[in-house]
């Protein structure tokens, strides 16, 4: 996973805010997944084939976001455990004794097999490509850019197009 990935989901402001450029992102679109949630939330992917259930967190059902290992082998996504272990202080699964300072993140290699997990991009209306999730933040940010240079462009032209009738 790519160190944004980690920084999670950041509310960026508006084009055409004082000071921002034209490719700004819209507010509250997480950078790394394309989705609204808040920031302390996991990212959010449409997974277009099942996933392994060794890849899956057995507190949100749902494949792992920055996952993180116990020391009883079991494996979750660090906010699902972190809110677990708010109110528990147990192993979900095996109910051993836990803490969070004992958890260690997730090797490599599971980094890369959830990076390689084929997403559809949150964009539908617009865009129909299937890619890895570990391509998916490229691929917004490219999306994004695109999207918003056109709308800049077009803005600009009605702004600057003398309305009809006028000398």
């Amino acid at each position: 996973m790519s160190d944004q990935e980690e920084e999670g989901a950041v509310a960026m402001p508006v084009c055409g805010a004082t000071g921002v450029s034209p490719i700004s992102p819209p507010p509250d679109l997480c950078h790394v997944c394309g989705q609204r949630h808040l920031q302390e939330e996991n990212h959010e992917y449409t997974y277009k084939e099942e996933v392994d259930d060794d890849l899956m967190c057995h507190i949100c059902l749902q494949p792992l976001i920055r996952p993180l290992d116990t020391p009883c082998g079991h494996t979750y996504c660090q906010e699902c455990l972190t809110n677990f272990l708010l109110e528990s202080d147990f192993c979900p699964v095996d109910r051993t004794p836990l803490m969070l300072q004992t958890c260690r993140k997730s090797s490599l290699l599971v980094h890369k097999l959830l990076d390689k997990l084929m997403v559809s991009c949150p964009f539908t209306e617009h865009c129909t490509e299937v890619l890895s999730r570990g391509e998916m933040e490229g691929h917004i940010r490219s999306r994004m850019v695109e999207s918003l240079s056109f709308l800049w462009t077009v803005s600009e032209s009605l702004v600057l197009r003398k309305p009809e009738g006028l000398k």
